[in-house]
C-alpha cells in the first residue's frame, strides 16, 4: 500500500463533498466544506502562535464538531495530535500533560475552566482558543510534504508504575489503518460513525477518521448518554448510526439494552469490538438477536502498533469456540509466538504475541530505557535491522491459522501453586443469573496466601452466595474466589475497559482501636466517607494518615477528584501530602468553602 497522508485523503475527500454533513452533534452539523475552513483556521492560529512540524498539540474541547477540525488542522500543519478527556480526573489531565510537554494547547470554549488547573502543570505552553481559530486561507501556513516516519499522534496509557506513558505514532500507520478499515467495510459517503469512545484514546482517530476519508458523517452522541446503554442504544437506532467502535465490556449492557427495547438497529453494519475479548457467550446473543445481518469484527492491536494488526469477521459457528479468535494480521504485518528466549514455539503452543511491521509507533515519548524493553531487535530475520513489538500478551495459533488471545502476563495468576487465567473466572461469573458484569483481582495479604476476589454488577438482584457456589461446580477450587463483592459500578479505563489496577480487595475486619477518634462533623465524616470509597477498608480514625490507612498514591487522585465533586474544592495534590489526615484535610477543605463564600460576598 503506497503511503497517503491522512491530511490528503481528508482533502480529497472534501473536494469531492463540499456539501455533505462531515460533523454532526446534537447542537450542530458541519458541512464538509466547513470542517475545511475551520481546520485550516485552526492550522493558521497554530502557525501564527509559533506551532509547526513536529510540534506537541494538545486538544482539550468537549465540542466533537471542534474535536474533528482541530484533529484535521493539526495534522495538516504538520503537528503531533495529543487529544484528552477533560471528563478525566483532573490531576490524571495534568500528569499527562506533564509527560507530554505540549508547546500549544487548543482549548474549547466549553472547556476553558476544566482546562485550567491541568494546564497548570505545563506553564509554558502556548493556548490557542478554538474559539478564536476563524476560517482561514490555506496560505496563511506553509505547505509541507509530509513524510511516512513523521510523528502524527501522542496517546497515553496507564504505566505499571502509576506514571502515564506516552506512545508516539507514526503517519504512515495512520493511513495504513485507515485505508485498510475502509477497504474491508466498503465504508462510503452513506456510513453514518457513532463517536463513542474517550478523546483520550487512541481509537478516537478511526473514530473520526474513518468517515472523514470516505464521505461518510461522523455523529456524537448527547454526552450524557455514553454511560447509559439503554438511551445509547435508543440513540444508535434512531440516529440511523452504521459503525460502532467499543469495547466488549460496552457492548455487553448495549446488547442487553437493545434486546430489552425491542430495537432493531436497521441501519447498523459492523460492530468493531477491541481492547477485550469478546466472550462467546455474547457473540451467541448477538446472532440470536440480529442474525448475521450485522458484522460483528473481532480487532486485537496494542496502542503502540497503531489501534489494530489483526482481525476476525465473528460467525456464528464461534461462539461455540472456547473463545472468540482474534484472527490474521493485517496486509504488511505478521504475527510471531515467541517462548521466554525469544525461539519461535511450535505450532498450537502459547507464546508471547510479538508483532512484526513497518507500522509500529515510534516508540514511548521521552522514554528511551521503555521504548528498549518493547521495542525490541528482530533477531529472527537475517540481517534484518527491523524491531518487533513485545505485546507482554500471551496467544496461540488455532488450527486453521487464526490467532486466539489468550490475556496478558499480569491477568494469570497463581493460587496455590495452580495457574488461573482471571478473565475465564470473569467469564463463568458473567453466567451466572444476575450477574451482568464482573471482574477478579489477585489480593496478596502479607500474612497469608494470595486469593482471588470477585467484583459483580448490579448490587441489588444478584444472590454472592449461589454466584460462589455455582462457580464451584464450574471451575477448579483454586480459581473460586474467597470473596466475591456486588457493586452498583465497577471501575472502567478511559477506554471502557475494566481497571482491575482501582479494585481493591475488602481487608480482612479489624479489632477496634479504643483510642481511635471518629468523625466530629458533617465536613469530617464527608471526608472520611470518601476516603473509605477508594481505601481496603473503611476509614475510622480522622487522626490516621491516608497511608497508615492503606491508601496508595494512585488513590490520592481519586480522593481529590471525589472532594471537588462532593464540595467544589480543588486542591493541589502538595496540600494533600501536607493534610494527610481526614482531620487536617477537612479543615482545608473548610477554609476553601469559607473563603470562597467570602468572596462572593464581596462581589455582591
Amino acid at each position: 500500500m503506497a503511503f497517503e497522508a491522512i491530511p490528503s485523503i481528508v482533502g480529497r475527500t472534501i473536494e469531492l463533498f463540499p456539501d455533505r454533513v462531515a460533523v454532526e452533534t446534537p447542537d450542530s452539523r458541519l458541512s464538509y466544506a466547513e470542517l475545511d475552513g475551520r481546520a485550516d483556521g485552526v492550522a493558521a492560529a497554530l502557525h501564527r502562535a509559533g506551532a509547526g512540524a513536529g510540534s506537541v498539540v494538545a486538544v482539550l474541547t468537549d465540542d466533537r464538531a471542534e474535536l474533528a477540525a482541530a484533529m484535521v488542522g493539526v495534522l495538516r500543519l504538520g503537528a503531533v495530535l495529543a487529544p484528552l478527556d477533560l471528563s478525566a480526573p483532573p490531576l490524571r489531565l495534568a500528569a499527562v500533560l506533564a509527560d507530554a510537554r505540549p508547546t500549544h494547547a487548543l482549548v474549547g470554549a466549553d472547556g476553558d475552566r476544566r482546562a485550567d488547573g491541568p494546564l497548570d502543570a505545563v506553564p509554558d505552553t502556548v493556548r490557542v482558543g478554538l474559539g478564536a481559530a476563524k476560517s482561514a486561507a490555506r496560505d496563511s501556513y506553509p505547505a509541507r510534504t509530509a513524510a511516512p516516519d513523521d510523528p502524527s499522534h501522542l496517546f497515553h496509557t496507564s504505566g505499571s508504575t502509576g506514571r502515564p506513558k506516552g506512545i508516539l505514532g507514526r503517519l504512515s500507520s495512520l493511513d495504513h489503518y485507515i485505508r485498510w478499515q475502509a477497504a474491508l467495510l466498503g465504508a462510503g459517503p452513506d456510513w453514518r460513525v457513532g463517536q463513542l469512545v474517550s478523546p483520550g484514546f487512541d481509537a478516537v482517530l478511526r473514530d473520526v477518521l474513518l468517515p472523514l476519508s470516505v464521505g461518510g458523517t461522523l455523529c456524537a452522541p448527547p454526552a450524557g448518554i455514553r454511560s447509559d446503554p439503554a438511551a445509547l442504544a435508543r440513540w444508535i437506532d434512531r440516529e440511523r448510526i452504521t459503525l460502532i467502535h467499543c469495547v466488549p465490556s460496552v457492548f455487553r449492557p448495549l446488547l442487553t439494552a437493545a434486546v430489552a427495547g425491542g430495537l432493531g438497529f436497521a441501519s447498523l453494519r459492523c460492530v468493531a469490538l477491541s481492547g477485550e475479548r469478546l466472550p462467546p457467550a455474547d457473540a451467541a446473543r448477538w446472532f440470536d438477536r440480529f442474525g448475521d445481518r450485522v458484522t460483528l469484527l473481532n480487532l486485537y492491536g496494542p496502542t503502540e502498533t497503531t489501534m489494530t494488526k489483526t482481525f476476525h469477521v465473528v460467525t456464528r459457528s464461534d461462539t461455540d469456540r472456547a473463545s472468540i479468535p482474534v484472527g490474521r494480521p493485517l496486509p504488511e504485518t505478521e504475527v510471531l509466538l515467541l517462548d521466554e528466549g525469544g525461539a519461535p514455539v511450535p505450532d498450537g503452543h502459547v507464546g508471547e504475541i510479538h508483532l512484526r511491521t513497518p507500522h509500529l509507533a515510534l516508540g514511548y515519548h521521552r522514554q528511551p530505557e521503555a521504548t528498549a524493553r518493547a521495542f525490541v531487535p528482530d533477531r529472527l530475520r537475517e540481517g534484518a535491522d527491523g524491531l518487533l513489538y513485545r505485546t507482554g500478551d500471551f496467544g496461540r495459533l488455532l488450527p486453521d491459522g487464526a490467532l486466539e488471545f489468550l490475556g496478558r502476563r499480569d491477568h494469570q495468576v497463581k493460587v496455590g501453586g495452580v495457574r488461573v487465567e482471571l478473565e475465564e473466572v470473569e467469564s463463568a461469573l458473567r453466567e451466572c443469573p444476575g450477574v451482568t458484569e464482573a471482574a477478579v483481582v489477585l489480593g496478596e495479604p502479607g500474612d497469608g496466601p494470595p486469593l482471588l476476589h470477585a467484583f459483580v454488577e448490579p448490587a441489588v438482584g444478584v444472590d454472592t452466595d449461589a454466584v460462589r457456589a455455582l462457580l464451584a461446580e464450574r471451575l477448579p477450587a483454586a480459581a473460586v474466589p474467597a470473596g466475591i463483592v456486588a457493586t452498583d459500578g465497577i471501575p472502567r479505563t478511559i477506554s471502557g475497559k475494566i481497571d482491575r489496577a482501582a479494585l481493591r480487595p475488602p481487608a480482612p475486619a479489624a479489632a477496634p482501636d479504643e483510642h481511635a477518634v471518629g468523625p466530629r462533623n458533617a465536613t469530617e465524616q464527608a471526608v472520611a466517607d470518601i476516603w473509605s470509597s477508594v481505601l481496603p477498608a473503611p476509614a475510622v480514625d480522622v487522626r490516621r494518615t491516608f497511608q497508615q490507612s492503606g491508601g496508595g498514591s494512585l488513590a490520592v487522585i481519586s480522593v481529590l477528584s471525589r472532594i471537588e465533586e462532593e464540595f467544589g474544592v480543588s486542591l493541589p495534590l502538595l496540600t494533600f501530602l501536607r493534610n494527610p489526615t481526614i482531620e487536617a484535610l477537612a479543615g482545608v477543605v473548610e477554609e476553601a468553602l469559607l473563603d470562597t463564600a467570602s468572596d462572593d460576598l464581596l462581589k455582591d
